[in-house]
């Protein structure tokens, strides 16, 4: 089931709170980018923009207004219908499906963005997100607009959406888990087919084939299925390689339902059955889980559990014999041990050292890497902090 439009206006009613009076904020969904002369790449929506609204579709404004009684006024500006355009590309967005989509009442045309945020008005400040992608960021060519934009005192979005979108719902857990549920029946299905000879890419297909066939977004993040020393490379994506006989297979995946991402690690022997050696780092690995989930919890800091990671990484290692050269463990273990999850796979966050708090979607995600063994595994979970630790998602 979608996220209704109440949750949308909460969020928006959130940031009203948040902005100073006398204020505009303006969230733009984003435009699309040509890959050639008639293609465009895949149009996906600046997902700030999605938190406040739920719509999904390029060449669309959300404009919030609040005034100096502290009134907040919300607008929403589409693209007109173009008749032959839709006989190519299909309808854009109606001003009823806008509204019932997002809960704002008040819906224009692009072209009458001009004369409804009032540029007559020259003494208030702009907020805009100054570190969405350059295809997000909004851009006018009308004089008008250009000259009052140029008038105000700009003030930066993100601070606001990472304090707003660090604490996740009731309602964005309960996606995520559905996303996570989704990656568990595509992975199973995936890793029912794993056996010496098939390609990376079979498997990574068969995963995507299963996440789209469950109704799902599609894919949180291009899916990573790294057999042998492929593994070592933490984003390796080329997925090109054929399995082979005694070797590992490390996936790193996840759906997208409703937006909101899962995001999974497992590793497999290729045959079904490990080596010594690898089977003695891979529960060392689940050790270290075990240990980390049971840390995560409200009041943890984050470059504190990174700290703790280290620590039983070199404590296990050398007690199983995995010596690293000078005792850095940072040689087996180069990554941080998780991060925030929820619209993008590594979600937004305050600046500054993490602090759990319930309500914080997190990965657990320890990992090590032994070029000279061809050895990579990693373990993935996503959890959600609750008020006495974590749930696993």
């Amino acid at each position: 089931m979608a996220l209704s439009s109440e949750f949308y206006s909460k969020n928006r009613n959130s940031m009203g709170n948040i902005l100073d009076n006398n204020s505009m904020a303006i969230i733009y969904s984003g435009r699309e980018i040509s890959m050639t002369a008639d293609a465009n790449y895949p149009f996906y929506t600046n997902n700030n923009f999605y938190y406040l609204t739920g719509i999904t579709e390029p060449e669309v404004v959300l404009v919030l207004m609040k005034n100096n009684q502290g009134m907040v006024a919300e607008k929403l500006f589409i693209e007109e219908a173009d008749l032959e355009k839709e006989k190519w590309v299909g309808k854009k967005i109606s001003k009823t499906e806008a509204e019932i989509q997002s809960g704002i009442c008040e819906i224009h045309y692009m072209k009458e963005l001009p004369k409804e945020i009032d540029c007559s008005e020259k003494s208030r400040t702009l907020y805009f997100d100054f570190k969405v992608p350059a295809h997000q960021s909004f851009k006018t060519e009308d004089k008008d607009m250009k000259l009052f934009l140029k008038n105000c005192e700009p003030k930066d979005l993100h601070p606001i959406f990472s304090q707003m979108r660090i604490i996740k719902t009731p309602e964005e857990v309960t996606m995520i888990k559905k996303a996570n549920a989704v990656t568990k029946k595509a992975f199973e299905a995936m890793a029912s087919e794993l056996k010496p000879g098939v390609y990376e890419y079979d498997l990574a297909a068969l995963f995507e084939y299963c996440v789209k066939k469950a109704g799902a977004d599609g894919l949180a993040f291009e899916t990573i299925a790294a057999t042998g020393k492929n593994a070592i490379t933490l984003h390796y994506v080329s997925n090109r390689s054929k399995t082979k006989e005694g070797e590992l297979i490390l996936f790193d995946l996840g759906a997208r339902v409703e937006g909101y991402c899962s995001d999974i690690s497992r590793t497999l022997a290729v045959n079904g059955e490990m080596t010594v050696t690898q089977e003695k780092a891979w529960n060392i690995v689940e050790e270290v889980q075990k240990e980390l989930i049971k840390a995560y919890k409200p009041g943890a800091v984050m470059k504190d559990l990174q700290a703790l990671t280290k620590a039983l990484f070199s404590e296990k290692c050398c007690r199983a014999g995995f010596f690293p050269e000078n005792g850095d463990i940072t040689q087996f273990y180069y990554h941080g041990i998780g991060h925030s999850l929820g619209l993008d796979t590594h979600d937004l966050k305050p600046e500054g050292d993490l602090v759990l708090a319930p309500g914080m979607v997190m990965t657990v995600e320890p990992g090590l890497y032994m070029k000279e063994l061809e050895i990579g595994i990693r373990i993935e979970d996503d959890v959600v902090i609750t008020s006495k630790g974590c749930e696993v998602l």
